[in-house]
């Protein structure tokens, strides 16, 4: 079924990039840069596409770079006051377990209420961490969309005079599986968005 569906899907982006090149028509005629024929080679034609490394592209990103540093140092003091919080009610546990041991309780009373109390704490301390743990699953949401809205005002902005039909992303486990390097605009494309965000 997996294979079906990426079957499916590598067949309609071969199908949408079909349509766009015969839509450009002559259109898509672009010269190499300088210096990458010499006089003795026939210039190449270059189709109107490109791609972006986003793994280079993402690494480089100074707007993407402090997102991800300011979700860290949150990150960093959330975990650091839970695992405070987490030592102290251990340490209370541990209390009451010797204590209990030792018969240190002046009634059964009092060890009831030390044990509910103790009970409580854990319990507030649960939802604590639940608490913190949706709010950061909702800071990565809006970082991503953050990002993801960045990146494509500005691949919007960078391609104004429509230089390209169509601009692809390039990861690891990408479905291009080969491009000339040409066609890698990612450096560009990092200029110009560094550029923008500052």
């Amino acid at each position: 079924m997996k294979k079906i569906k990426l079957f499916t899907g590598s067949v309609l982006v071969l199908a949408i990039m079909t349509l766009s090149f015969v839509q450009c028509g002559n259109k898509g005629e672009v010269k190499p840069s300088e210096g990458t024929a010499t006089d003795t080679e026939s210039v190449a034609q270059y189709l109107p596409v490109a791609y972006v490394d986003a793994d280079s592209l993402l690494s480089q990103f100074n707007f993407y770079n402090r997102l991800v540093s300011a979700y860290e140092d949150k990150l960093s003091k959330q975990n650091n006051s839970l695992n405070s919080s987490y030592q102290k009610l251990q340490s209370e546990m541990i209390g009451f377990q010797q204590k209990a041991q030792n018969n240190a309780f002046l009634s059964q009373e009092r060890m009831r209420q030390e044990q509910t109390r103790i009970e409580r704490m854990q319990q507030d301390l649960e939802k604590k961490a639940a608490q913190v743990e949706q709010e950061l699953a909702l800071e990565q949401k809006v970082i991503q969309q953050q990002l993801s809205d960045s990146l494509s005002l500005g691949i919007k902005e960078f391609n104004k005079p429509q230089k390209y039909q169509m601009i692809f992303t390039k990861t690891g486990n990408s479905t291009i599986l080969y491009a000339d390097d040409h066609y890698n605009i990612t450096n560009e494309v990092l200029e110009f968005l560094n550029k923008r965000f500052e």
